[in-house]
């Protein structure tokens, strides 16, 4: 009996995975950044720990609100760069996490 070529067994394996596993992880699992921990914030102070573009943190904003990631990110908002990422503006009306309210320097 002839096998299929390796290429289109791991196009197959990866649709499956895709649809079954990583549907169901990520429906019951919470992002670590919707509700850090104090102990989470203090450890993740130090400079270049949050790499824009790199990070799953764009995933706890609404469709709505993209427009505050947008304009942060893509802009290089001065409030960023001045205070903190992300400012105040993004943590309060783009992710509704006020803890993470300047966090990192703003490294864009």
């Amino acid at each position: 009996m002839e096998t299929l070529p390796e290429d289109i067994q791991w196009y197959i394996w990866r649709m499956v995975y895709s649809q079954t596993v990583l549907v169901d992880v990520i429906t019951k699992h919470k992002i670590i950044w919707e509700d850090p921990s104090d102990r989470l914030l203090s450890l993740c102070k130090d400079r270049g720990c949050i790499e824009h573009g790199h990070n799953e943190l764009s995933d706890l904003i609404e469709d709505e609100n993209m427009w505050c990631w947008n304009n942060c990110v893509n802009n290089r908002c001065a409030n960023c760069a001045a205070y903190g990422f992300p400012c105040s503006n993004l943590a309060y009306h783009g992710f509704n996490i006020p803890k993470l309210d300047c966090q990192w320097e703003a490294n864009f």
